[in-house]
């Protein structure tokens, strides 16, 4: 389907959307609400389990690495539909959160944490999904914005609730309680999540046997090849570049410049509370001037501002410049998710986003610690280190300039089960 470019149609609606957006979104708030608790409630884990830094380390690493294996979850999506595996992926997290706030050792919080990542990305990559296909192509920039917004408002709740769980002496307990609301919310809204009217019509000519189910590697026919190897190098150099960023701001400023917790708590509430902006800034324009220039501007930018905030040293230089990052590298999930859902058919999207962001893309996420502690030697210390890796979105924009058409302008080649096996 071809859609049309430089759409300025007004972003409505339907009664449709509107029961189905506030359960979808649950994935995107979660995804940030997760990635947020487990830094901030590092320090009582460590103490409560008596962690060195190695481990506690560790437990950050081993959970991440759930995130690989959302991939076999995620691709399930193009098999048996979007609605179930989002529905039975945020109750498998949510009760994965609450027996996390009982565990009685690291080794059960890693166990529990671990699992939960899978579903709870798995929540978040369908989310997109359905964002994709439940919303025309000239509102679908905006429709995805907002969705991923709902991220950075649940990255700046738990460090709103942790005076809250404190004072009931429930410091990360509480927190991962809290974590369990969505199986509440899905027991009383689950009917208002259809399935998207695309996989329906799919699944009726598969099931009429005009085509054969997808493979798991069908997404590497000849159609599709080039542009899932190009979606997974957007994946894998923006993650290097955004998990620098975001774990080590903190490590920076409090042990380079010598920051209090007063200054960090203060600068990253107004960083990420203003940064949604971002994400509607992003969204408008996706829609209006087209989404690879969007991508130009918002990748070109967002580097910058992360090597300004890791090469500046007084506090509101810094300070101001952690504000621009934020906005501008928060949004750049959307833009690797808006590539990846509209440059591939219904039959195998689901597939795109599994190889594209859980298998090469979160590898990045977690090599980029590994990537710093090892750079930072050689080239003069963390600070150098993080400013190398925003070569990650310079990077990105190139792949983009070179390997991927417009989506908007791009008519998807039509799925071919023939193709799937085709050298």
């Amino acid at each position: 389907m071809e859609a049309a470019s430089g759409s300025k149609v007004k972003f409505t609606l339907t009664e449709r959307q509107k029961r189905m957006m506030p359960l979808v979104m649950i994935g995107a708030f979660f995804e940030g609400f997760d990635f947020m608790v487990i830094n901030l409630a590092l320090p009582f884990i460590t103490s409560d389990f008596n962690l060195n830094d190695q481990t506690a380390s560790f437990t950050v690493s081993a959970v991440a690495v759930g995130t690989l294996l959302a991939f076999f979850v995620v691709r399930l999506a193009d098999r048996w539909g979007r609605r179930p595996i989002f529905l039975w992926s945020v109750i498998i997290y949510s009760v994965l959160s609450l027996v996390t706030a009982f565990s009685p050792n690291v080794e059960f919080f890693i166990a529990c944490q671990f699992l939960a990542r899978v579903f709870l990305v798995t929540c978040w990559a369908v989310g997109f999904i359905f964002m994709t296909e439940e919303f025309a192509p000239e509102m679908r920039g905006r429709a995805v914005g907002l969705f991923q917004s709902a991220a950075a408002v649940g990255a700046i709740f738990p460090s709103l609730l942790l005076p809250v769980t404190a004072m009931f002496n429930l410091e990360w307990e509480g927190l991962y309680i809290i974590g369990a609301l969505p199986l509440i919310l899905v027991i009383f809204f689950a009917k208002n999540l259809p399935e998207t009217t695309a996989f329906l019509e799919t699944r009726e000519r598969l099931n009429n046997g005009t085509e054969h189910k997808p493979s798991m590697f069908a997404i590497f026919a000849k159609s599709y090849r080039k542009h899932i190897f190009a979606v997974m190098g957007l994946w894998l150099f923006m993650y290097i570049c955004y998990s620098s960023a975001m774990n080590f701001f903190t490590y920076h400023v409090v042990n380079d410049l010598g920051w209090g917790t007063t200054q960090v708590s203060l600068v990253t509430a107004l960083a990420f509370t203003l940064g949604l902006s971002g994400y509607f800034v992003a969204g408008k324009l996706l829609d209006a001037i087209g989404r690879k220039k969007t991508a130009f501007i918002f990748f070109f930018l967002g580097a910058c501002a992360v090597t300004l905030v890791f090469q500046a040293e007084q506090f509101l230089h810094v300070a101001l410049a952690q504000i621009v990052a934020v906005f501008f590298i928060g949004t750049f999930t959307v833009l690797c998710a808006t590539f990846t859902n509209e440059l591939f058919p219904t039959e195998i999207r689901a597939s795109a986003t599994a190889w594209g962001n859980n298998i090469v893309g979160r590898l990045g996420q977690i090599a980029a610690p590994a990537l710093v502690g090892f750079l930072a030697i050689p080239i003069g210390g963390i600070a150098n280190a993080v400013s190398l890796l925003t070569l990650g979105p310079i990077v990105c924009i190139l792949i983009i300039a070179l390997f991927l058409p417009e989506p908007l302008n791009y008519t998807i080649p039509e799925y071919n089960a023939n193709q799937s096996t085709e050298a």
